[in-house]
């Protein structure tokens, strides 16, 4: 027999959680246990509480089912909090590739960053 690989617990987006907590917030409004909203959505409470939790990204059929279940329309289940805003995206980009570069920079990568970042400093203003 062959070995199980050990594998990466899956890593959802942020709106996993979000959703997550949504779900959550909406089940004890209606004052359902776990165990009675998956009775009612066709799935195991060992389910529900991963959704819960964050673990399990529901597909939009389960959505549906859910939404049902608990008597809301199925936009009632999803996160109402704004998604970020896409200028601290790509500083969080720029972020990451700018440190996963440095460590490992030989002096001619160096030599080609280091004046394209003074110029690009210049330009918006940063070395005053």
């Amino acid at each position: 027999m062959g070995r199980k690989r050990k594998t990466e617990p899956i890593r959802h987006d942020e709106i996993v959680r979000r959703f997550a907590a949504r779900l959550r917030e909406v089940r004890h409004s209606r004052g359902m246990t776990q165990a009675a909203l998956a009775e009612a959505a066709s799935v195991t409470p060992t389910y529900i509480g991963r959704l819960e939790n964050g673990g399990a990204a529901p597909g939009i059929d389960l959505v549906a089912r859910l939404a049902a279940a608990l008597g809301v329309e199925v936009i009632g289940l999803m996160p109402t909090t704004d998604p970020p805003d896409p200028a601290d995206v790509l500083r969080e980009q720029a972020r990451r590739l700018f440190e996963a570069l440095i460590p490992g920079a030989d002096r001619e990568t160096l030599q080609l960053l280091v004046p394209f970042l003074a110029r690009l400093s210049d330009t918006v203003g940063l070395n005053r």
